[in-house]
């Protein structure tokens, strides 16, 4: 008799059955590890603009001028201190040999007017000058300052071509008495649902919604720079019938205010104040 070994028929279809499913099962946990990982990095890439958006806002912020011709203020006091009396005569005493102070500073053919740098700022939008100006361009002729403007305008996704809410920022290498025109505009952040600001300082018990350091602000903001700035920003991604949402909350100080009070203690000013983000379905 013949000892015949082998598998059987059934044997092997059972085997074959087992290893289609083993293969079925790895290529469908493979493709949905690889769509975790698409929708994660997806997810950290829109962290990644909010957070630079944010980054630069606060830097723009951290580094806003204020300009003080300290040495001027200082010497106006001076002369205002020195400069005698004139010995007005009283009415009904006659003015023989009286003689009237002569201005002896030399008359300006264009009378000088010292620059301005504005902090105007609102619930949505935030013009001033700042000293965040990177020189790219190697011997560039450049200021170390330059203006900039943050506000929330519409914009055509680059993604998706749609109109949405965008971020901007707007530069400008000349500072002029208007801080909220000229420069060119950049868009910074695509779908943009909120975009809050608010402002505190000295004069104010709590933050508030505008701050003008013009002629249009108040006692307390006028010819002043807040000390920090809220700032709430909030990002709406939609994918498919899902939306996912993005929010960033920084509090930004203005290192140095060089605020007529507070020139004295403000220098070397670094807070330090709390973040928060909370991405959210």
């Amino acid at each position: 008799m013949i000892n015949r070994k082998g598998f059987t028929l059934i044997e092997v279809m059972i085997t074959i059955a087992i290893l289609g499913t083993l293969t079925v099962l790895a290529a469908q946990a493979i493709q949905q590890a690889i769509q975790a990982k698409v929708k994660l990095q997806g997810q950290l890439d829109d962290v990644s603009r909010v957070r630079d958006a944010m980054r630069l806002l606060e830097r723009d912020i951290n580094l806003a001028f204020h300009y003080r011709d300290v040495e001027k203020e200082i010497e106006d006091l001076i002369k205002k201190k020195d400069q005698p009396n004139p010995q007005v005569p009283a009415p009904g005493i006659p003015v023989s040999g009286f003689v009237p102070p002569v201005n002896q500073e030399p008359v300006r053919e264009v009378p000088r007017r010292d620059p301005e740098t504005h902090f105007i700022g609102n619930e949505e939008a935030l013009d001033f000058v700042t000293l965040n100006n990177a020189r790219t361009v190697r011997n560039a002729r450049q200021a170390d300052f330059v203006e900039v403007g943050y506000t929330l305008k519409d914009c055509k996704s680059l993604s998706t071509g749609e109109t949405t809410k965008c971020l901007w920022r707007r530069t400008s290498p000349f500072v002029d008495l208007d801080v909220t025109k000229g420069g060119d505009e950049l868009p910074l952040l695509e779908n943009v649902s909120e975009f809050k600001l608010r402002y505190i300082g000295k004069g104010k018990q709590d933050w508030v919604r505008d701050w003008r350091t013009d002629t249009g602000g108040d006692a307390a903001t006028k010819g002043r720079f807040p000390t920090a700035v809220e700032i709430s920003l909030t990002v709406e991604k939609k994918n498919g019938t899902k939306t996912k949402k993005y929010s960033m909350q920084v509090i930004a100080s203005v290192h140095f205010p060089n605020n007529p009070e507070e020139a004295a203690n403000a220098q070397g000013n670094q807070s330090t104040w709390p973040r928060a983000q909370a991405p959210t379905e």
